[in-house]
């Protein structure tokens, strides 16, 4: 039983009108994080610190799962679209994330012998977001796409 992370895709929907740093021409369009992103982007000094942090988050991943799992409830699908303000229809499931920066979101699934789990972690100043939850009975997830800010995943039924 270990977690294994999803790739996600970005849609062609909207995918022309936005890129993953947003252009200081967008004014006041530009949220602070979009800003503080593009600031840091442009200075070349950081990328020792990005490497740094990604270190971290790597030697996180190394804690074991028991006490990962113990720290966070599982929820049940509807109860975390729910708390996220997202939707439901049929096999895809919407999620907006609006002040997540999309590098940095992770989806991972893992099958459990309670059911198939999925959890989203997204960092931020504020801790951040995690959510654990449990897929519907005999469902996998089998893709995951940005469309803007909305994180959209497609199930599958293997029952």
């Amino acid at each position: 039983m270990a977690w294994r992370r999803v790739d996600i895709g970005i849609s062609d929907e909207g995918a022309g009108d936005e890129s993953a740093y947003p252009s200081s021409s967008l004014g006041l369009d530009i949220s602070a994080s979009e800003s503080h992103s593009q600031f840091l982007a442009d200075l070349p000094h950081i990328s020792e610190v990005s490497r740094g942090h990604g270190d971290f988050l790597n030697h996180v991943g190394l804690i074991p799962e028991s006490t990962k799992m113990a720290s966070s409830e599982i929820l049940p699908v509807g109860e975390m679209i729910a708390d996220l303000g997202g939707s439901v229809n049929g096999d895809f499931m919407e999620i907006p994330m609006p002040s997540a920066d999309r590098r940095d979101v992770v989806l991972e699934v893992m099958e459990g012998e309670l059911g198939n789990l999925a959890r989203i972690m997204s960092p931020s100043s504020f801790g951040g977001v995690l959510r654990t939850f449990r897929l519907p009975s005999g469902s996998i997830i089998s893709g995951a796409t940005w469309n803007g800010h909305t994180l959209g995943l497609s199930l599958e039924n293997h029952s």
